[in-house]
């Protein structure tokens, strides 16, 4: 929801200037920094985007009296990178300040934006004060980013080493600089910004600064710091202010620096120096004296906290959209709200899913090959993740060290590949690690017998549908107009839009039907272009959706043609939210859908099949309407999160061979 209520008067030819701000819980802070470019940047234009916080009550208040400002109430946490690009993309004719929302004007920052108009400057950040004096007002000039630098950054030696070049940070105030510029006031040119495109939003918070502007030099673009001492600093901040009252908030804020940092030196195929700076930093946490004792403390307190229930890994390769990813956050919350200590591991990347990570969860970026996380000192833990070889890799190693050094510790994987029919799913590598697992999950009955069609896996093995919050039920198919049909997907062709598309064009009744397709992909732009232009007015590509309830809002009937799936939660989305689901038989779908009592399932996988599939839906609604009913039941009493999470737990029984507090019962065998 976006309230705009002030438009720039930038005269032709000259840019104007906008104030963007992301907001995140302070509303204090937020208003502070508003009265301060109230001061001393009046003509600016304003944005402020809130990323739907526990703050967003107190930010809406202030938002009422505050016509003059452009409000964007997000209805999710999508992260301070990509909230910013949506921000910048408000204002396309203007420079920009990005000012922190713990941050305050000092003044109007003159030299810094006629440094900002000078040709070929990206960036200007003026100096800050810090009101701690834990900095000087130029260390928001950082040096090019290297292992060592950031290593010592991360031990809290930069600052006593300032000046000789291992440190990141300068001796004194530098014009040019030739690493990055740390964004809690920065200027930015709207003609640098055309040029380069949009921050990188596989980082949720942190390293846009240390990856835009490296990129934007190597580009021909400057950096610079203006040191105004006539005018003294033009801008107050002090660091971690909208996060200063909340330790999980500070935690997961200092874990995504670390993961950022890592990314940003690099993860070429599992190693680079990216790999180098998480294995001393890894080093540190256990060897520095003032990290040790804190960090034993935190650990001794999780496993008194645990009250017997065992410690949980969760590893997974990264957190972009996708079933499995979404699954294990969702795993991570619901165990550790069942009072597991529970830390989520990311072998590769990050990704959107954090902002729905709970904040009790530790988020940390590790390397396969570098199994070392800490879990509270319990006697037991379980490490649970998919079968990707860098899963496979890092949950083996870090079973046989936690057993070296004395823990007993337990790996069960959870297989959510979809099974190949016609030879092994797995490579022999990955089978025979497979087969020395403590256990192993799998999504149906049906699953692993496609799983194990051509391969022997282990012989311990649990089903564990996977499962979701339950959505608000929608209403039930029109009896008049036209049928709204869609997909919420990754646009690949395997899953079989364009089949979709052509079973709809063979109905010949382009009247009664049309077609929302929710979603990027590799091969959306082929797709889109095989549209024939005469189905263009139906045929509808959307792009990304913020959620299930908004692409569900305008749905009749979700549409799942592909032939390749294990187990499709998107399937799961509509059938809480009671929308009926037609779907190809594949995997565990035929299951998920009570073999056509709970939904449609297409057999074979073709254009004819659909087709009568779907001319078949548009003669009866209230055979629509019935399925989409029936659908919910079933989805309620099988495939929740609650659903799912008891039947990990069950599983973490068998394998351990006894119960603990909240999870008695024997796992369901295959």
């Amino acid at each position: 929801m976006s309230q705009e209520t002030k438009r720039s008067g930038a005269r032709p030819g000259e840019r104007g200037l906008a104030v963007l701000i992301v907001s995140y819980r302070r509303a204090d802070l937020l208003e502070r920094a508003l009265a301060s470019v109230d001061k001393w940047l009046p003509e600016a234009r304003v944005h402020v985007w809130d990323n739907a916080s526990s703050g967003s009550p107190a930010v809406r208040e202030l938002a009422a009296g505050r016509p003059g400002v452009t409000w964007t109430f997000s209805e999710f946490n999508l992260g301070y990178i990509a909230a910013m690009n949506a921000l910048m993309a408000q204002v396309p004719e203007h420079d920009v300040l990005q000012l922190n929302p713990d941050a305050e004007l000092l003044g109007p920052c003159t030299a810094a934006r006629a440094a900002l108009a000078e040709p070929g400057v990206a960036v200007v950040s003026p100096t800050v004060l810090d009101p701690e004096g834990r900095d000087l007002p130029w260390d928001v000039a950082h040096r090019e980013q290297g292992v060592v630098r950031n290593l010592l950054n991360s031990a809290g030696y930069a600052k006593r080493l300032r000046g000789r070049t291992v440190s990141d940070l300068y001796p004194e105030p530098p014009q040019r600089v030739d690493g990055y510029l740390t964004g809690c006031a920065l200027f930015i040119a709207r003609d640098a910004w055309n040029a380069l495109g949009p921050f990188d939003e596989q980082f949720f918070v942190y390293g846009e600064d240390a990856t835009w502007q490296p990129n934007a030099r190597k580009a021909g673009w400057e950096l610079r710091l203006v040191d105004d001492p006539a005018a003294g600093p033009q801008v107050r901040h002090s660091s971690g202010g909208t996060v200063a009252d909340d330790p999980l908030a500070s935690m997961r804020g200092s874990d995504l620096l670390r993961s950022a940092q890592v990314m940003v030196l690099g993860l070429e195929h599992n190693a680079g120096r990216g790999s180098l700076y998480a294995a001393g930093s890894t080093l540190l946490d256990r060897v520095q004296r003032s990290k040790r004792g804190p960090r034993r403390a935190r650990l001794d307190a999780l496993a008194r906290e645990a009250g017997g229930r065992p410690a949980v890994v969760v590893i997974t390769n990264g957190l972009r959209p996708g079933g499995a990813e979404r699954q294990r956050v969702v795993l991570a919350n619901e165990l550790v709200e069942r009072g597991h200590p529970v830390t989520l591991v990311c072998l590769q990347h990050l990704g959107q899913y954090i902002a729905e990570l709970d904040p009790r969860v530790r988020m940390l970026m590790q390397p396969w090959w570098q199994p070392v996380v800490d879990v509270a000192a319990t006697d037991e833990a379980i490490v649970v993740g998919g079968c990707t070889k860098t899963e496979i890799g890092f949950a083996t190693a870090w079973r046989a060290l936690g057993r070296a050094v004395g823990q007993r510790r337990y790996w069960i994987p959870a297989a959510h590949d979809p099974a190949e029919l016609d030879r092994p799913t797995y490579s022999e590598v990955q089978a025979r690690a497979l087969r020395t697992a403590d256990g192993l999950l799998v999504l149906s009955r049906q699953h692993h017998t496609d799983l194990s069609r051509h391969q022997r896996l282990t012989d311990t093995v649990m089903v564990a549908p996977n499962g979701l919050t339950p959505g608000q039920p929608l209403g039930e198919v029109s009896a008049s107009g036209p049928v709204r049909f869609c997909m919420l997907t990754r646009l690949r062709t395997y899953k079989n839009t364009t089949l979709l598309i052509r079973a709809l064009d063979a109905l010949a009744r382009p009247d009664e039907w049309t077609l929302d397709i929710f979603g990027v992909g590799p091969d959306g732009a082929a797709m889109e272009a095989e549209t024939p232009t005469y189905l263009r007015g139906q045929v509808r590509w959307r792009g990304v959706s913020p959620g299930p309830d908004h692409a569900f809002a305008e749905t009749d009937v979700l549409c799942v043609p592909s032939g390749f799936e294990a187990f499709p939660l998107v399937m799961v989305e509509a059938m809480t939210r009671g929308v009926p689901v037609m779907a190809s038989a594949s995997g565990s779908v035929p299951e998920m859908l009570d073999f056509g009592g709970a939904g449609v399932v297409v057999d074979p996988v073709t254009v004819p099949a659909w087709t009568e599939a779907l001319r078949r839906a548009l003669d009866d609604r209230a055979e629509l309407a019935r399925l989409g009913r029936a659908g919910r039941e079933r989805a309620l009493a099988l495939y929740t999160d609650d659903a799912m999470v008891d039947a990990y737990q069950r599983a973490f029984v068998t394998v351990l061979g006894h119960p603990f507090p909240g999870a008695t019962e024997a796992a369901t065998r295959v």
